[in-house]
């Protein structure tokens, strides 16, 4: 089992380590998330590759051909 001395200095290393690192990650961070959100996020403005459909008063007649 570790001692609280051990944790303690577990905590002062970890912030040691990620303090400075996230703070440095503050510029480049949002950008990195914007170009993943790019390549693999979902296109919103095109539509998929599918059936084309009309509304019901736009069909053609039975007859109409």
């Amino acid at each position: 089992m570790m001692s609280l001395a051990d944790i303690f200095q577990l905590i002062v290393l970890c912030a040691i380590i990620f303090l400075p690192l996230g703070y440095s990650a503050r510029r480049w961070l949002p950008v990195l998330h914007l170009r993943v959100r790019q390549i693999l996020g979902k296109p919103r403005y095109v539509k998929p590759v599918g059936v084309l459909r009309r509304n019901a008063p736009v069909r053609a007649d039975k007859h109409d051909k």
